[in-house]
């Protein structure tokens, strides 16, 4: 089977763009839905069909899905758990009702076997039920977390301010965290092998690193010296919230475990065993860290 026509959700945002990207690079015909078209012009330039729709509006999900083989999908980070729990089931039914060969879906996190009463996390659980109850072949990739949180203004501020690392991370969490390209990598492979679904496989980056080892790669690769801060989960809570209004509070909720259970807050994921079924050559943190280097800059000191 081939899935050679995507419709890619999400495709505004910083997860789904790259999807869209590497599957036009793959020769794919592309097309994403997009509230507001005009912010989709770079990838319209780039080859893709871009129709206005909106996940809260099943209608324009049935324009859209009208002819494709393939859809990705992401639900919006920022979404309160009730509106993801919403707007992914929209999609699901959607993509049942098209009749979409593949289903790949990136759940923005681990799917848990078991309620953990946060919603925030539960309703994915919820989500792959839906799935499986509709009898779509999909493949879900579950990654980590991504590098590309430290771009945000409650960790690059610091490291161009103060040089320092600052992460709700105590020094007990190991993750293996990985760049948000490198899961775009495995959403096009993963519509290069329809065969293996149903699937759900966990991602996770090369490395297995606590905030010191963080905090050493951007020293590296910045080549200077850059300490480390355990931010505590309510202040960074806070400052997220500044950037997404709702999301403040679930994500303060989120990292209390780091520092209450920072064991069950760690990573231990195999990732070979989804490269087995997925080859993508991973990003390392200080290549990453290198490649963004410019936005990691100290501020310039200006002198009488």
């Amino acid at each position: 089977m081939t899935i050679s026509n995507v419709l890619v959700l999400g495709a505004t945002g910083a997860q789904g763009e790259p999807v869209a990207r590497y599957l036009l690079a793959s020769g794919r015909a592309v097309r994403v839905l997009a509230r507001t078209p005009e912010k989709a012009r770079a990838l319209a330039k780039l080859g893709a069909q871009v129709v206005r729709g909106d996940l809260d509006d099943p209608a324009s999900l049935d324009d859209a899905l009208r002819g494709v083989d393939g859809l990705f999908f992401i639900v919006p980070f920022a979404a309160a758990p009730h509106d993801a729990l919403r707007y992914g089931s929209h999609v699901i039914d959607a993509a049942k009702r098209a009749n979409v060969k593949l289903v790949v879906w990136n759940p923005t996190g681990d799917v848990p076997e078991h309620d953990t009463g946060n919603p925030a996390i539960d309703v994915r659980r919820l989500l792959l039920a839906r799935l499986q109850e509709r009898g779509l072949p999909y493949i879900a990739l579950q990654p980590t977390g991504y590098f590309e949180n430290f771009l945000g203004p409650w960790t690059r501020s610091e490291v161009v301010e103060r040089n320092t690392f600052a992460y709700p991370f105590p020094t007990g969490v190991f993750t293996q965290l990985m760049a948000i390209d490198d899961v775009a990598v495995f959403a096009t492979s993963a519509f290069n092998h329809p065969e293996i679904a149903p699937a759900a496989l966990k991602l996770a980056g090369p490395e297995h690193l606590n905030i010191e080892g963080i905090a050493e790669r951007f020293s590296r690769a910045l080549q200077r010296s850059i300490h480390w801060r355990s931010m505590s989960p309510r202040e960074f809570g806070d400052r997220v919230e500044a950037v997404f209004p709702g999301a403040g509070d679930a994500t303060a909720q989120a990292y209390e475990g780091a520092f209450t259970q920072p064991e069950r807050f760690s990573t231990d994921i195999d990732v070979n065993a989804a490269l087995a079924v997925l080859p993508v050559q991973l990003t390392s943190l200080e290549s990453w860290v290198r490649t963004h280097a410019n936005l990691f800059e100290p501020l310039s000191v200006s002198t009488p």
